[in-house]
């Protein structure tokens, strides 16, 4: 005689399979993660500028472009590049001024010797940074600095524009006043 399924048995065999399906969901997820490299390759980028005023009035500047791997796998760079644009307004915006250029660096490892080669191989939780220092006649009292870099293979670039203030940070060389 069969016996009829009461609330309990019922409720038995639903919470098995209710645990299984939890269970392959959570198994396809990971599949999904791991084929699609979601986790595998992330970044975070900051540039940290500086500059020091010389008795003769010109300026030595420094902006260093620090790139973290925040990713499981390595993050290959095949390029750098680093430029100081001066500002314009545009209404009451602030914006980097193409046309007044005042430093570029560009580096490679196929350019450069082999330390850069390590610098541009940067392993998962490990961070590489990247200096541009140039002596200038004269600095603008606003400054923009853009910094990107390039992987090969891949067309997207890793980008950060930081923008420079010389009131606030202005500090001569040879003093001990705080900055």
């Amino acid at each position: 005689m069969i016996r009829p399924m009461t609330w309990t048995g019922l409720h038995e065999i639903t919470g098995i399979a209710v645990d299984v399906i939890v269970v392959l969901g959570a198994l396809a997820t990971a599949v999904k993660l791991r084929l699609f490299n979601v986790l595998g390759r992330r970044w975070r980028s900051d540039v940290t500028c500086t500059h020091w005023e010389l008795p003769d009035s010109s300026v030595v500047f420094a902006a260093d472009y620090q790139v973290t791997n925040t990713g499981e796998r390595p993050l290959d760079i095949s390029g750098v590049t680093i430029v100081l644009t001066g500002a314009r307004n545009t209404g009451p915006l602030l914006e980097p001024d193409p046309q007044r250029r005042y430093a570029e660096r560009s580096l490679s490892p196929s350019q450069d010797d082999r330390s850069m080669s390590r610098l541009c191989s940067i392993q998962p939780g490990e961070r590489s940074i990247f200096t541009l220092r140039t002596h200038l006649p004269q600095l603008d009292e606003i400054v923009f600095v853009e910094a990107r870099f390039t992987r090969d293979g891949d067309l997207a670039e890793g980008s950060y524009r930081s923008m420079y203030v010389k009131a606030g940070a202005a500090r001569a060389i040879g003093t001990s006043a705080p900055a």
